[in-house]
């Protein structure tokens, strides 16, 4: 629960880049803080009445989402290459290291700044308002990070390789790997699966744009 509670705060409220030092008994009390927003944040996010407001002009939409996390800048506690980042998830998930996975996946703060604007969300047939968007790729990367560590954290995945489509999308200065697959096992008993969702390199930093996967 508690992992779960972090990787919502990341996902919901935004993880901030980076944090001066501070001790045990301070971080202890923040990091539990905001576990208890988070909680709070999904019953009220469960209430029947809940509604994401689709109707603003998108301008606004933008602006109002952008001013409600601090612009990080640039993607933070990525990997500088996308074998890196893969592998770097691979051993996450082999320590049963939430707090690496976590971080590797992108946050609201860098979702709203650097990506969505640049993203075919953004306008034309495909527009979906920030707010919307978000909360689908939000809700994707719990439900993967929980179904993950559930199936396999703390135990070898066996990762054999992985593969991503030859011919990324391009947007701006983002580029995006959609339908990665990893190979797992050896021999007869290797297998083919979506580990995790589309990979974002930006500024020759790259992150998981989600962790929504098949398992």
């Amino acid at each position: 629960m508690m992992a779960w509670g972090a990787l919502a705060l990341c996902a919901i409220v935004g993880c901030s880049p980076s944090r001066e030092p501070r001790g045990e008994a301070q971080a202890a009390t923040v990091d539990g803080d905001s576990v208890a927003r988070v909680r709070q944040d999904s019953i009220n996010r469960a209430q029947p009445g809940y509604v994401v407001d689709s109707i603003l002009p998108p301008d606004e939409a933008l602006r109002r989402f952008q001013e409600s996390v601090v612009n990080p800048g640039a993607l933070a506690h990525g990997a500088a290459s996308r074998d890196a980042l893969v592998h770097q998830f691979v051993r996450a998930v082999e320590a049963n290291d939430s707090l690496t996975l976590i971080r590797s996946a992108v946050h609201r703060g860098e979702y709203a700044h650097l990506i969505y604007s640049q993203s075919p969300l953004a306008e034309g047939a495909t527009y979906q308002p920030p707010e919307v968007a978000w909360v689908q790729l939000s809700n994707g990367s719990v439900q993967g990070f929980r179904r993950t560590l559930a199936r396999h954290g703390g135990h070898s995945l066996n990762f054999a390789s992985y593969r991503c489509p030859e011919a990324p999308e391009r947007h701006g200065d983002l580029t995006i790997w959609r339908g990665c697959l990893v190979e797992l096992g050896t021999g007869e008993g290797r297998s083919t699966t979506r580990l995790f969702g589309p990979i974002v390199s930006r500024n020759g930093q790259f992150k998981f744009l989600s962790l929504a996967n098949d398992l």
